[in-house]
């Protein structure tokens, strides 16, 4: 493969970038764990985007290798697969696992309502990434929450885990169409007490 472009995205920061289609996604742990809240668009029609509910009708709620992420109706199609996962995904006896679609983004009422902080959440911090790109805050959606530990108790309710990504670990996806991808590195404490940053790789296969 050939890098193509390497970045950064600091704790409580977010970005959106470009992923062609057939092209590799790296998303990284270079110095710790950081849950990171994903949305994505087809960068050709950005109305068509990640759909959180059909993925999880046709994967489940966690995801890892080979685990296929669609977008939302009326479309429904096949938006990434996942090919690669060094997660460690440790037995729990909670039933909590790694890279959930359960949680929905944090939010600036959330963190004062949750933490008495007036900062902004993945919500803010994601629309922040993808104005750039056209695209307003109410495009934001339910995230793809990449190295998040997560389950759902007996009464139905969720729950989180510290997370189980260690540094080094990363997870790689790759595109079926050309996408608008927008990250945000969580402020909240589902990442623990670290301040650590996100990897970002993107890669031309041969």
């Amino acid at each position: 493969m050939r890098l193509i472009e390497k970045f950064l995205v600091p704790k409580a920061m977010g970005k959106a970038f470009l992923v062609e289609k057939g092209q590799l996604l790296r998303i990284s742990q270079p110095e710790g764990p950081q849950v990171v809240d994903f949305d994505a668009f087809n960068a050709d029609n950005p109305k068509e985007y990640l759909g959180s509910s059909v993925t999880r009708r046709e994967e489940g709620i966690h995801v890892s290798v080979g685990s296929k992420l669609w977008t939302c109706p009326p479309w429904e199609r096949h938006m990434f697969t996942i090919v690669a996962d060094t997660v460690d995904h440790k037995p729990s006896p909670s039933g909590a696992r790694s890279h959930d679609f359960l949680m929905g983004r944090c939010s600036r009422v959330r963190r004062r309502a949750r933490y008495h902080s007036d900062t902004p959440g993945c919500q803010e911090i994601l629309a922040a990434a993808i104005a750039p790109f056209g695209l307003s805050e109410d495009a934001v959606h339910d995230p793809f929450n990449v190295f998040m530990k997560t389950g759902v108790r007996d009464d139905g309710t969720t729950f989180w885990e510290p997370s189980d990504a260690r540094t080094g670990d990363y997870i790689d996806l790759v595109p079926e169409m050309n996408c608008i991808v927008a990250i945000s590195a969580c402020p909240g404490q589902s990442s623990g007490t670290g301040a650590f940053s996100v990897g970002v790789e993107i890669y031309e296969q041969n």
